[in-house]
């Protein structure tokens, strides 16, 4: 026997199916934000690493720059 549904039934499950459908998208999207968040944090640690590395190398340039200047042999 077929079950008759009523109208607001139908209403009733329109709107799940529409809520569902929204609620697939949401968790869709927030994986994608948290795959993008760890790899913005990945390119953040590197670029701060190479940074790092930047700044000593120019310490380390400088401080060779504080050795004291002595005339070539040749003068």
């Amino acid at each position: 026997m077929k079950r008759h549904a009523c109208p607001m039934s139908d209403d009733l499950e329109a709107r799940q199916r529409d809520l569902e459908s929204q609620l697939a998208q949401l968790q869709r999207h927030v994986e994608e934000q948290d795959r993008e968040m760890l790899a913005q944090s990945n390119r953040l640690l590197r670029i701060e690493a190479e940074l790092k590395s930047t700044r000593d190398r120019l310490k380390s340039l400088d401080d060779s720059s504080k050795l004291p200047h002595e005339k070539p042999p040749h003068y």
